[in-house]
């Protein structure tokens, strides 16, 4: 059930493996969806489809020509089911008869304790750019890693890990992975409640009322997790990376840091908002926060009505669309935003382009 939940993001990854504007090169656009263990299915287009790609396999998402094994060679548009060995994250570079090419890989990571861990890599930017595969990631809650998702995630080489959770949210689930792994973990002693749900739960609500909470969740949360987001943004920029951020389901504070981050590397909105609204995709959140969370700081959600629960537990691409509207509205737009609340300087954005895309 699990592998079928998680491979359901493919479909919409098509849509969110665009091509960049500018872009050089005949491959446009892949895909990696998982098959089995160490099976993949590689899916590419092209924009000369008479002309072979070459599909290579590396052990890290900047191999070298040399550290590159050639699986394949096809005619685009096409897809290809191939083997790889056991152990470690496979990447796929698939290049063209000009030499140009671009990497991909598997967007959600395999791990059997995982709550919505996902890669950040491979969008298109508008200068003609992607985003470097490996570089950052995306999760909810990593308190259920098991000691093989463990050894998985050392080979990936994460240095820092950023906690945007509450401090009652992590004494409820604490994350024993960077201790285990002797990373850098990075969390503040809060306990503000996103949108005052503990307020609004007191009251008979509606549906309609739960989603209208959350879109004003979103509207506040730049300001509310304005010292997380900054300090995340600085250990970009001191280049502590590859870099791991969360929250409890890795959609709400965890979304809105992505959609940031996204912005300030260029890619473009409708991107940034599918990337959000995969997180239902790929995650049963009913399952995840409500049946397996009964006795963690979100147990309260199992004596809700159903019907209430489920705004809460939605990635509506409303929710991240009322977030940029709120800072298109107070700082001109989301640069504004990076620039006054969270002190980045047009150096600074640059120096995030520069390290994070390729």
């Amino acid at each position: 059930m699990k592998n079928r939940i998680q491979m359901a993001w493919l479909c919409a990854a098509a849509t969110l493996a665009l091509p960049a504007a500018g872009a050089q090169g005949a491959v446009t656009a892949a895909a990696v969806e998982r098959k089995a263990p160490n099976t993949y299915e590689i899916h590419w287009t092209s924009d000369r489809a008479a002309e072979p790609v070459a599909v290579y396999l590396a052990g890290k998402p900047d191999a070298p020509a040399s550290e590159r094994k050639l699986l394949f060679r096809r005619s685009a548009p096409g897809h290809e089911v191939v083997q790889t060995p056991a152990g470690g994250r496979p990447y796929f570079y698939i290049e063209d008869e000009q030499g140009s090419g671009l990497w991909t890989a598997e967007r959600v990571l395999p791990l059997a304790g995982g709550r919505n861990f996902r890669d950040l890599g491979g969008y298109a930017a508008a200068d003609g750019r992607r985003v470097k595969w490996g570089k950052v990631f995306r999760s909810g809650s990593m308190a259920r890693l098991t000691h093989a998702d463990y050894d998985y995630l050392s080979r990936l080489g994460v240095k820092v890990v950023c906690d945007f959770r509450t401090s009652p949210e992590r004494a409820s689930e604490p994350n024993l992975w960077p201790e285990a792994a002797k990373i850098d973990y990075w969390y503040r002693e809060y306990d503000m409640g996103f949108g005052e749900f503990s307020k609004l739960l007191e009251q008979r609500v509606s549906a309609e009322q739960m989603k209208a909470a959350m879109t004003e969740g979103y509207r506040r949360m730049p300001e509310e997790q304005a010292e997380a987001y900054k300090e995340m943004f600085q250990r970009l920029l001191a280049g502590e990376v590859p870099l791991a951020f969360n929250c409890t389901a890795g959609k709400d504070r965890t979304g809105v840091a992505a959609a940031l981050l996204l912005s300030a590397l260029g890619v473009p909105r409708d991107v940034i908002v599918e990337d959000y609204a995969l997180s239902e995709k790929i995650v049963d959140f009913q399952k995840e926060l409500v049946t397996k969370g009964e006795d963690g700081a979100l147990g309260f959600l199992a004596s809700l009505p159903p019907e209430v629960v489920a705004p809460l537990l939605r990635t509506d691409p409303d929710y991240i669309i009322a977030t940029f509207a709120a800072l298109d509205s107070k700082y001109g737009s989301v640069e504004g935003y990076l620039r006054t609340a969270l002190g980045l300087s047009g150096d600074d954005l640059q120096q995030l382009r520069d390290s994070l895309l390729e």
